[in-house]
């Protein structure tokens, strides 16, 4: 449970400070890596749920900032 939250958090950042497809290539390389040594194969449907969310809230975080409110980076 400590992991899907520190996960959730990483591919909420990741999505809301570069880009939504940035957070999906971490989510992406992670899931997979973890199918591989941990699963035996089998994708974990609960992380990928956890992680497309974290994505989606992310990419809404990151409209909301950047065309709603007119924040600009530097």
């Amino acid at each position: 449970m400590r992991n899907n939250i520190i996960g959730f958090i990483v591919y909420l950042l990741a999505s809301a400070v570069f880009s939504p497809v940035v957070g999906i290539i971490l989510l992406a390389i992670k899931e997979n890596s973890d199918r591989c040594h941990y699963y035996g194969g089998e994708w974990n449907k609960a992380d990928i749920i956890i992680g497309c969310s974290a994505v989606a809230l992310g990419a809404a975080v990151r409209y909301l900032l950047f065309n709603y409110f007119n924040i600009e980076l530097l």
